[in-house]
């Protein structure tokens, strides 16, 4: 299994002159959330300062997933400062703040939804795709609300909408998102199937797992996902051919160490490219 100390060179995107590149034009692998101190020792050096880790976090990797943008819109200040630290070519990922999308499940949250992407706007062209998770109890009952709130948001971004309620399957979702351009977010976690329909010029990938297996101690991989990430490695070479761009995202309950389970699939689709 991958795994050993910490990396001394970017394995998921190069640098050059201040601007990081990913692994393949078009491919941008990240993890969810940057700010672990459990990867003290394989991504990050011991003792490193939590304001110091998207600075190195930005050395091995071209985006990232903000999982803390969840909890709420994040203030003015700290996008700013996200968008000074990263280099050019890097890209910010960010979840709709629960408010939004659990609490309020979508219905008249049209002030708070276009205060939110107006901030993330700040990261300027480091920005990346905005995704609407939406929570396990939100079926496909409602999907005027959801027709309804993506109508309402603001045009030139790109958007993806992840559902984990099985009513949405062989519903007539895939063809709400096409017509708006916006992404099917395709995870993997126990909740639903893995889906596999691109509906928009771009893709997002979700590596999710579940978070009663690995709840705490993220430090290394403890679960071999080879065969796993080989399925996800097929489609996402599937999807560049087809001229899409792909943003995967590894989160820390996948395999319990988010870096690993990015190396293990740049390993595996490396691998395929080969034979």
């Amino acid at each position: 299994m991958p795994g050993g100390g910490v990396s001394q060179q970017p394995l998921f995107g190069e640098e050059e002159a201040g601007r990081v590149f990913p692994p393949e034009p078009g491919l941008y692998l990240g993890t969810s959330g940057w700010s672990y101190a459990d990867w003290e020792g394989s991504l990050y050096h011991a003792g490193l300062a939590p304001r110091a880790r998207l600075a190195e976090y930005a050395r091995h990797y071209a985006t990232v997933e903000i999982d803390s943008t969840f909890y709420g819109t994040p203030r003015r200040s700290t996008v700013e400062r996200w968008r000074a630290v990263a280099p050019e070519g890097f890209l910010f990922a960010a979840k709709f703040p629960r408010e939004i999308t659990h609490e309020r499940r979508l219905a008249g949250v049209e002030r708070e939804a276009e205060r939110f992407v107006e901030t993330m706007a700040l990261l300027g062209e480091r920005l990346g795709p905005l995704l609407v998770q939406l929570p396990p109890s939100f079926d496909v009952g409602g999907m005027g609300v959801l027709e309804d709130f993506l109508s309402s948001l603001p045009g030139g971004f790109r958007y993806a909408v992840e559902v984990r309620h099985r009513s949405w399957l062989r519903s007539g979702l895939p063809g709400l998102l096409r017509e708006r351009g916006v992404a099917l977010a395709l995870a993997d976690h126990p909740g639903m199937p893995r889906m596999q329909e691109a509906t928009a010029s771009f893709v997002y990938v979700r590596w999710i797992g579940d978070r009663r297996e690995f709840p705490s101690g993220h430090t290394a991989p403890r679960k071999d996902r080879r065969e796993d990430l080989r399925w996800w490695a097929e489609r996402v070479r599937r999807f560049l051919d087809e001229g899409r761009e792909v943003f995967a995202y590894a989160n820390n309950h996948y395999q319990n160490h988010s870096p690993s389970t990015l190396r293990q699939f740049l390993e595996v689709y490396r691998e395929m490219g080969e034979e």
